[in-house]
């Protein structure tokens, strides 16, 4: 079975921290059997055509000096920018045409297109181009998007287009379905364990604490930052490092500051992110919105407990292995983080939900549902 995965996110090298989940999909798709490609966007300095999980194409929209859209943080974000947004016609037209030759030259049976804009749109044509089903998985900041008035009907007209539409928790499911009117499948992403065995939880006090991802209004960080902060005043022995780049940056660097509890560490690969697990006694995941969180998988399967904000795909990936609080509240989320340590968890559950070779079986069962209709 020859499917094509369509992303305007990939992981730029091995190891990378740009989804590197979809690489882990489609490395573990190889294993099963599948027979992958992936075709996602160039950017100044790689390589047109590489090896990643599986077979990779790059697809250039623009001259390489203005190949802006693409690993800067969010695709739909760096749009509204000046020079985004004259790259944008170019980039979903480049994008739509190149999915359709990549769909007709590999003879594939299937296209998989990850997040409804722009990839979802790019694989309507692909799909149409090559006479097969198209797949369409929505992860979370696409949902969001779909959301919007003007948007809404274009998403509702590419996921309709779709043989099957999928989320990546059951929570973003439900939200999906209210655009669609349809029926919504979930199929999750990976999460490859570190083969080491967990690490014991580190002297307390003081509270170790981590967080990871794009410094991004949605990712709520500020509320983390204000929350530890006020313990700081309060003389609670605490330490937060948080992990990742992203435009809010200098202003996170700033709140932190006010306390002199908070480090701030750029993106890094997988150990360094699983050595900053181990260090930590607790994972911390204070999103505004999230589809599902992958990181909390990650802690989990390190055995640290994770306090997260009660939204999307976190409460039913954290559930009992940790602290649920409201979004956007830094004295709940400070109330809660007292509460720690917690004792090391196992969360084997929400650990094999996420077994790569589990998912990859029920990414081929649907693949071959929709073949077989």
């Amino acid at each position: 079975m020859k499917v094509l995965h369509l992303t305007s996110s990939f992981p730029r090298w091995e190891g990378d921290h740009q989804a590197p989940y979809l690489a882990e999909l489609v490395a573990a798709q190889t294993r099963a059997g599948i027979s992958p490609s992936v075709l996602a966007p160039h950017a100044p300095g790689l390589p047109e055509d590489d090896v990643i999980g599986a077979p990779v194409h790059r697809f250039r929209y623009a001259p390489e000096g203005l190949q802006v859209l693409a690993y800067q943080g969010g695709l739909m974000r760096t749009a509204t920018t000046p020079v985004g947004a004259a790259a944008l016609p170019g980039f979903l037209a480049a994008f739509a045409a190149a999915a359709g030759r990549a769909a007709r030259r590999q003879r594939v049976d299937l296209v998989h297109a990850h997040w409804w804009l722009p990839a979802g749109a790019a694989g309507v044509v692909a799909a149409r181009a090559a006479g097969v089903p198209l797949v369409v998985t929505c992860h979370g900041s696409d949902v969001h998007l779909a959301g919007r008035p003007r948007l809404r009907p274009v998403a509702r007209a590419v996921l309709r287009r779709a043989a099957l539409v999928a989320a990546v928790s059951d929570a973003l499911a439900s939200e999906v379905a209210g655009v669609t009117g349809g029926a919504v499948e979930v199929l999750r992403m990976p999460v490859v364990p570190d083969p080491a065995p967990p690490a014991a939880l580190p002297p307390h006090p003081p509270l170790r604490l981590f967080a990871c991802g794009r410094l991004m209004p949605e990712k709520g960080f500020d509320v983390a930052i204000s929350a530890v902060n006020r313990l700081a005043a309060d003389g609670f022995a605490v330490r937060l490092v948080l992990m990742g780049d992203g435009p809010l940056e200098a202003p996170l660097r700033a709140l932190a500051s006010a306390s002199g509890a908070v480090e701030l560490v750029g993106a890094g690969g997988r150990p360094d992110l699983v050595r900053r697990i181990d260090e930590a006694h607790a994972l911390v995941v204070p999103s505004r919105r999230e589809g599902l969180g992958l990181i909390a998988v990650d802690a989990l399967a390190r055995g640290r407990p994770v306090v997260a904000s009660a939204v999307g795909g976190l409460v039913e990936t954290v559930g009992d292995d940790g602290v649920l609080v409201p979004p956007d509240d830094p004295d709940a989320l400070a109330a809660a983080l007292r509460r720690l340590p917690l004792p090391a968890v196992t969360a084997a559950a929400a650990v094999a939900a996420h077994d790569p070779a589990a998912v990859a079986e029920a990414h081929a069962a649907a693949y071959r549902r929709v073949l077989g209709r």
